[in-house]
């Protein structure tokens, strides 16, 4: 059974070029239709639909923001299966057809996340539990994580750190590799389009979950490098803006605190750490 694979793209020809290199060297056979939206401004490189025939192009006429262009593929898809991809990333070693059987001797799984790997070839954090307010100090990019990763708090957030011998049920992985059932989507619905970009992975693994359904995390599929953020760096201001803005959406959307009281501390601290870290974004912006 075949599985369609889904990109959304932002003015990063490079990196997808390789990234559907990789696709059509490791996964030929397995893949189904592969689709790419490209949601920039620029137009699609003729040489590189020329390279690629057999992927299906769409060009926005402005930016859907991630959740929206991934529900135009997920609205353009028919298999059994949809893996979403970042066109950042490559596929090392083809995993779908492994994937797939897993799934369908697992039927209460709706998202299955791969093994991922940074630039330098470290274990990228792309299974997770849901975020708290700890995990504003504790969380894949903050200080504490990254000068000392192996702290137990960074740990209970990032599970693909400590979960290496085989499958393991999480809250949620990350959107840079999923791969999702059908059957599961026409159940629980699309990606929710009010978050622009970031945090919609999380929600929908947690309206996932809320139906019934599981997320697993399978460090015995792939692995893939995941170069992270290219696109983004081409607009840090704003990225740094919808981060912040969908972690607060994220929280206020399920909290269930006597008055709100989280929904009101998620806010103010989301809003006073993108005006902290404001300054160097807008240095790196600006360089």
């Amino acid at each position: 059974m075949n599985c369609d694979i889904g990109i959304v793209s932002f003015d990063c020809f490079p990196d997808l070029e390789a990234c559907l290199e990789s696709i059509f060297s490791t996964e030929r056979e397995a893949a189904g239709r592969v689709f790419v939206v490209e949601n920039s401004k620029r137009d699609i490189p003729p040489g590189l639909q020329e390279k690629f025939p057999g992927v299906i192009w769409k060009k926005s006429r402005k930016n859907l923001g991630f959740a929206r262009a991934c529900n135009r593929i997920i609205s353009m898809s028919s298999s059994s299966y949809l893996m979403l991809l970042n066109p950042d990333t490559i596929i090392i070693s083809g995993f779908l057809k492994d994937a797939v059987n897993w799934m369908e001797a697992h039927e209460d799984t709706a998202v299955i996340g791969p093994k991922i790997l940074d630039p330098d070839g470290k274990i990228q954090a792309s299974a997770r539990s849901f975020p708290d307010l700890a995990t504003a100090f504790f969380g894949r990019s903050s200080f504490l994580t990254r000068f000392f990763p192996s702290n137990p708090l960074s740990l209970r957030n990032l599970r693909a750190a400590s979960s290496q011998d085989g499958p393991v049920e999480i809250d949620w992985v990350s959107g840079a590799c999923m791969m999702v059932k059908r059957r599961a989507m026409e159940e629980v619905g699309l990606l929710d389009e009010g978050f622009f970009m970031y945090w919609e992975d999380c929600d929908w693994c947690t309206r996932f979950r809320k139906a019934g359904w599981k997320i697993v995390y399978h460090p015995g599929l792939g692995p893939l490098k995941h170069m992270t953020g290219t696109s983004s760096r081409k607009a840090r201001i704003l990225t740094h803006f919808h981060f912040h803005r969908s972690a607060a959406r994220l929280y206020v959307k399920y909290d269930r605190s006597p008055f709100r009281i989280g929904s009101i501390t998620a806010v103010t601290g989301a809003l006073l750490r993108f005006l902290l870290l404001f300054p160097g974004v807008l240095l790196k912006q600006c360089r």
